[in-house]
């Protein structure tokens, strides 16, 4: 199999479309594979992604794609008639695979909200014969009720009892993403009711895992004359993991591919015969475009599709270029996964930022590494594989083609979590690293322990005093044995000499700042309030020495580890800008000049 990646218009919009292809036995049957929403999208990708391949491995070409205003497609969520802009890419999508591959039917399958537009661009008449719809609402405010629902758990993560600034954009906030008023209300008043169009259809109805399905979707499906089956569509909560522990749905695929491929009469009339399609289907084919022209309101970028080919993987990436008669800077900004999330970046985050620098004349790569995003790599890429050497020697590798193949010289490197890991790291070893930013480090060298003791101290910390104690004693636990659990996990803490364990390497540290220091990179520490990592810095004596004059450390206040709520976004967009405009100072020659920090954050420098 073979993966093909390409831009495709749909309206105004440019959408980004990965195609997986098989090498033989070739099916006129098509599969759009129709993207959920947001933090289900994020965590989804990777499982969907194999999805894709398993379909393609079965003979059916399937496409991916990002709907308008998310992930790497143009557009936001601010933009007027989103939610039309979506049903719209459904048809677009599935004329696309056809123009690429030469399939002549194609099947939709939606996960959540692409469940909803797949069955509502079907229902108006868009070309699509199958449909296999899991974890589908019968009406938008169904799905309004879960998603806030997950809004409201999600901002335990940074709610401390203090008030927090107002939201500075009306609106749903998501897990990190917008949904603008209107678009809320075409959700809200969006019901999947009387389906006059889905006649001669066949639909399948996945549920989530046990989850029964919504009972007014199959009674609307029913009377709409389609033949409708229903199964359990195992792994659904697997699959929406976080995203280095989603699972793809390997038995639902296979639910899936037999499906598809069971013969219905009306169906086999419509295809071509199987010889005519493998000899025929590749000269049919259109070729895919692998730049597109983003309008960012009031300015034009271009981004490309950039792979590096290496011989046994392919790291992918998006190239971000300022139009035409734009000075270009000499340097380029590299925006490192955060986790395993894909390459778009927390939120959203690293899209919007390289085209913002893009329209100053500054390029970028946004990459996925091995085993993230659209890379090649193992399917569940787990915790401990984000904090190997190889990372970092995979950036250096990008740098190394974008040398050769971009002509730049100077880096900086963004990263958030694991890729201020590997941005800290790259900043050590290569003195091409001009620049970098870590936002929310976790730690700095790999210890597959330190969670664990972060988080039994976090919990004896909770158990300060006697009051505390005498509670757990009168619940049933003997006294002793609480005092004996007790001075056990304190033991824990201490080195088999007696010293208190350290969670940062000192010896380790003082290498790291001391190479940085020789390679006169400009390091900036983001943390918001509550990481660990910077406490234990304090604690342990391991914040950047006086010797280190370009390391800073910058603290906000509790926005979530991945900055979700909106005003931290905000908060994080400004302080990127203002370090890049340090970056783009000093490598103009220029004196440095202190630059304004937002109210939120508090500079130590």
């Amino acid at each position: 199999m073979n993966t093909r990646h390409g831009w495709f218009h749909s309206g105004p919009y440019s959408l980004i479309g990965h195609i997986d292809l098989p090498e033989t036995q070739w099916q006129s049957l098509g599969a759009l594979i129709v993207p959920p929403f947001g933090w289900e999208d994020i965590s989804s990708y990777r499982p969907l992604r194999f999805l894709g391949k398993a379909l393609a491995a079965s003979g059916i070409p399937a496409l991916r794609f990002d709907l308008p205003g998310t992930a790497d497609s143009s557009g936001s969520a601010l933009d007027g008639g989103l939610f039309e802009a979506w049903i719209q890419s459904v048809w677009d999508a599935a004329a696309e695979l056809r123009a690429v591959t030469g399939v002549v039917d194609v099947a939709a399958v939606g996960i959540r909200l692409g469940a909803m537009l797949a069955v509502s661009a079907a229902d108006r008449g868009a070309n699509l014969q199958d449909l296999v719809l899991w974890g589908a609402a019968a009406s938008g405010r169904a799905m309004l009720r879960e998603l806030r629902a997950f809004g409201n758990l999600e901002r335990i993560e940074y709610a401390n009892g203090e008030s927090v600034p107002e939201q500075p954009i009306p609106g749903l906030e998501i897990g990190g993403f917008l949904i603008a008023p209107e678009t809320q209300n075409a959700l809200e008043t969006y019901e999947l009711t009387a389906l006059s169009g889905m006649r001669g259809r066949r639909a399948l109805l996945l549920t989530r895992d046990e989850l029964a399905p919504d009972a007014n979707l199959i009674g609307a499906l029913q009377s709409s004359e389609c033949t409708l089956e229903i199964e359990t569509g195992s792994g659904y909560a697997a699959m929406m993991g976080l995203p280095h522990e989603a699972v793809p749905p390997a038995a639902t695929a296979h639910l899936i591919v037999e499906f598809l491929k069971k013969e219905l009469p009306q169906k086999r009339e419509r295809q071509l015969r199987q010889e005519e399609l493998a000899t025929g289907l590749m000269q049919r084919s259109k070729a895919q475009s692998t730049t597109a022209v983003i309008d960012t309101g009031g300015a034009q970028v271009s981004e490309t599709i950039y792979t590096i080919q290496q011989p046994d993987h392919s790291l992918f990436g998006i190239l971000s270029e300022p139009g035409p008669r734009v000075d270009l800077a000499e340097w380029c900004i590299l925006f490192l996964n955060a986790g395993a999330v894909r390459h778009t970046g927390p939120n959203r985050m690293w899209v919007e930022a390289a085209r913002r620098w893009a329209k100053q004349g500054v390029r970028s790569l946004r990459l996925d590494l091995g085993g993230i995003g659209e890379s090649d790599g193992e399917e569940i890429i787990g915790t401990e594989s984000l904090y190997q050497d190889r990372m970092v020697d995979q950036v250096e590798m990008a740098m190394d083609s974008l040398r050769s193949r971009v002509g730049v010289q100077r880096f900086v490197a963004i990263g958030l979590c694991s890729g201020a890991f590997w941005a800290f790291h790259a900043a050590v070893r290569n003195r091409d690293i001009c620049a970098a930013i870590l936002l929310n480090p976790r730690l700095f060298f790999w210890d597959p322990e330190v969670d664990r003791r972060r988080l039994l101290r976090r919990t004896l910390n909770r158990v300060t005093n006697w009051r505390d104690w005498s509670r757990l004693a009168q619940g049933g636990v003997p006294f002793e044995k609480v005092k004996q659990v007790g001075r056990i996990a304190l033991g824990k803490f201490q080195t088999p000499d007696g010293s208190r364990h350290l969670q940062i390497q000192p010896e380790a540290m003082a290498r790291a700042w001391a190479a940085i220091e020789r390679n006169q990179s400009r390091v900036t520490l983001i943390f918001t309030e509550g990481e660990p990592l910077v406490r234990e810095m304090e604690e342990e004596g391991q914040m950047p020495p006086p010797s280190c004059s370009r390391v800073g450390c910058i603290r906000v206040g509790n926005g979530g580890h991945t900055f979700r709520p909106l005003w931290a976004q905000q908060l994080a967009h400004e302080l990127i800008d203002n370090e890049l405009r340090e970056v783009q100072r000093e490598l103009r020659g220029t004196p440095i000049m202190k630059t304004g920090k937002s109210d939120a954050a508090i500079a130590e420098r």
